[in-house]
């Protein structure tokens, strides 16, 4: 009934959205790419929700934001390190989802939607190898709108290979990924 529940609040949130013609007119947990981290957390909870996933500085920090969602699990917010408006550089959402075949129907409706919002963009579908298992076992099912330049919204089921979730806790996902060609340079660079 929950998974029914949630397939429901995705279907009308999603056609609620009006037409965008820009990334930065996307919402994602009524976050948009350009906002302020502020408007929605405090620096305090900024600073106590930064995932540490790299234990250098580098030029972007990840910060996890867990409550106050309605469709969503976690949301992720790419921000500039030092950035005293904390503007949000890349979001992503996502669900925690282990059976492959539910996250495919949920990851086609979010397509579905979008497709309707941007219309006229490229769209791209890949598998691929996920970069982040060094053996290779995993995969990643996307599909991808691109913007101008490098700017894309993408969405994927990720499946992480049992020793990816045994080593180091990866659990299996759909994910919504509102990306800036900026955090896409960064990332390209190795996330220097």
């Amino acid at each position: 009934m929950r998974v029914f529940i949630t397939v429901l609040v995705l279907i009308f949130s999603f056609q609620s959205w009006t037409k965008a013609d820009d990334i930065s007119d996307f919402e994602i947990e009524g976050m948009s790419i350009g906002d302020s981290a502020l408007d929605y957390m405090t620096i305090d909870e900024i600073k106590q929700n930064t995932l540490q996933y790299w234990t250098d500085k580098r030029k972007y920090y990840v910060v996890a934001k867990i409550d106050n969602l309605k469709l969503f699990e976690q949301v992720e917010l790419y921000i500039k390190t030092n950035d005293k408006n904390y503007e949000i550089k890349t979001i992503l959402a996502g669900f925690f989802i282990d059976d492959l075949n539910t996250c495919f129907k949920r990851k086609k409706k979010i397509e579905e939607d979008i497709g309707s919002l941007f219309s006229g963009l490229e769209k791209l579908i890949d598998t691929k190898i996920s970069e982040a298992d060094p053996a290779g076992n995993s995969k990643q099912y996307i599909t991808q709108y691109n913007f101008d330049s490098k700017n894309h919204i993408r969405i994927e089921c990720v499946k992480w290979s049992n020793e990816m979730k045994q080593d180091v806790n990866y659990n299996d996902s759909l994910n919504l990924v509102a990306m800036t060609d900026e955090i896409w340079d960064w990332i390209g660079s190795g996330y220097r």
